[in-house]
């Protein structure tokens, strides 16, 4: 008589960040900005600086939509004889799609938009137009959060399986909150008396962007803007329809137990509900709820069943005790790799504050990545610091003054096996800054950021999910090896 082989099915819950799929483009915008009016036609353009802004992100059956604006700061010489310098600002709109098997609503996405060239030149046949072309480099990652029992033992099947190390993005903690974001906006005040006052609110669009997100012991800091258009009746005699866009700042923090500065977060902030409602004196009152959720993941490495002997497999499949799955991990080819930046930039107070004469304050308000480049073994960051400095005027009654400045910054990370097609997370925080006095016109700026990288390419993976954990199988012994 045959002794059957009584199999324990050992088991670990883990909440598991799966990758559905990831795909990268690049992307050309082209249009044109006219210069207006008041300003004077141009002779040839200097400087076009492109920033991504308004981005929107549509989850459809197999395909991720994702769509933007594009504001452009142009600086140009001036079609006179003194060649005087001007600026000029504009906007493009962009749309993309991307085809994503398994994609769903409701799922995360992971993106990154980053500009990778803007050209401007002057239209010859209008020295109005400025023709701009932007290329873009578009990436987004489709990701599922799910619990698994992910198989880590056979007892009693020495042996016949073989367990391994695996890396896993697992969520550390998760945490949401219900924001109410509100303001008051004099609609006459507010545009200059171009536009009218309102009777009747007809409809509301709304949008939201995350502009920082910021952890700290135990919570994440999310700053972003709420936008907002409105679509009114005017409070005229022939009721004509009229359109307002505001924007309302707001800052929010998540709960995140556990979590600390230099994790990775991911947020996402949904819109719950909003709504305008005129009030007296030509004014219109805003009010949103916002739904803020956050999730910390980290790689963690568990041992984990990969391969199970023919006979025993088919007999754990049989009971349904088992099935194999395949889970499509982010397979990070760094270890988060540091680099320390620092920066002196000499920089002009603007032309309309007075002079300096003390600094009394040095802010850093934002530091925002505008482009990362993966060349084979090497990162490329670019990105742009906003300092505020705070200073005493040189004039007798001392008035205090402030004015803010973009620095920019270039640096790069070596990472030994990175690739082009690659997906990267850049952190960048100032560590220092310190500003001193060159002469009463010029500021000088010190600052010192810390930049952490991490690239990470999407392996597969085949391992067990237990459909009954903790259970006794009864399995046939393996077969004997046939005499030789």
């Amino acid at each position: 008589m045959t002794h059957k082989l009584k199999v324990k099915v050992v088991c670990r819950e883990e909440k598991v960040q799966q990758v559905i799929g990831e795909k990268a483009v690049q992307t050309v915008v082209r249009g044109v900005v006219t210069i207006p009016k008041p300003k004077p036609p141009a002779e040839q353009v200097l400087a076009v600086r492109a920033q991504v802004e308004d981005q929107e992100i549509d989850v459809i059956p197999d395909k991720v939509i994702v769509q933007g604006k594009l504001v452009l700061n142009i600086t140009y010489v001036a079609d006179k004889a003194t060649q005087p310098v001007h600026h000029v600002r504009g906007q493009l709109e962009f749309a993309e799609s991307f085809h994503i098997p398994g994609a769903r609503p409701g799922m995360d996405v992971v993106k990154q938009i980053t500009v990778e060239k803007v050209k401007g030149e002057r239209d010859p046949r209008d020295p109005r137009r400025i023709v701009v072309t932007v290329i873009l480099r578009i990436f987004v990652k489709v990701v599922e959060i799910d619990k698994k029992q992910l198989l880590i033992d056979l007892l009693g099947a020495e042996h016949r399986f073989k367990a391994e190390p695996v890396r896993l993005d697992v969520v550390k903690v998760m945490g949401a909150r219900q924001v109410v974001v509100s303001d008051q906006f004099d609609v006459l005040r507010q545009f200059e008396g171009k536009k009218p006052c309102p009777e009747k609110v007809l409809d509301v669009i709304s949008d939201v962007v995350i502009k920082n997100k910021e952890i700290i012991p135990d919570k994440v800091i999310v700053e972003g803007v709420l936008i907002v258009q409105v679509i009114y009746v005017a409070d005229w005699p022939t009721q004509p329809v009229h359109h307002a866009h505001f924007e309302i700042p707001f800052t929010a923090f998540v709960d995140l137990p556990g979590a600390r500065p230099g994790d990775m977060v991911n947020v996402q902030v949904r819109i719950e509900d909003v709504t305008a409602r005129v009030k007296d004196d030509c004014e219109l009152l805003i009010t949103a709820v916002l739904d803020v959720k956050a999730r910390v993941v980290e790689q963690i490495k568990k041992k984990l069943v990969v391969k199970i002997d023919e006979g025993l497999l088919e007999c754990l499949l049989f009971e349904r005790a088992i099935r194999p799955v395949t889970l499509f991990i982010d397979q990070i080819l760094n270890e988060e790799d540091m680099v320390q930046v620092t920066i002196r930039e000499v920089v002009g107070i603007p032309q309309q504050k007075p002079d300096a004469q003390k600094i009394l304050e040095t802010i850093v308000t934002n530091v925002e990545v505008t482009e990362t480049d993966v060349i084979p073994n090497k990162v490329i960051i670019r990105g742009v610091v906003t300092v505020k400095v705070v200073y005493v005027a040189d004039r007798p009654d001392q008035p205090v003054h402030a004015f803010t400045v973009d620095i920019p910054f270039t640096t790069f990370v070596d990472v030994p096996g990175a690739v082009p097609d690659a997906s990267v997370n850049v952190m960048v925080d100032a560590e220092f800054v310190q500003t001193a006095i060159e002469d009463n016109r010029r500021v000088a700026v010190k600052l010192v950021l810390r930049i952490v990288v991490r690239v990470a390419d999407i392996v597969q993976k085949q391992v067990f999910e237990c459909l009954r954990p903790g259970a006794v199988i009864e399995c046939p012994p393996p077969k004997p090896n046939p005499a030789p």
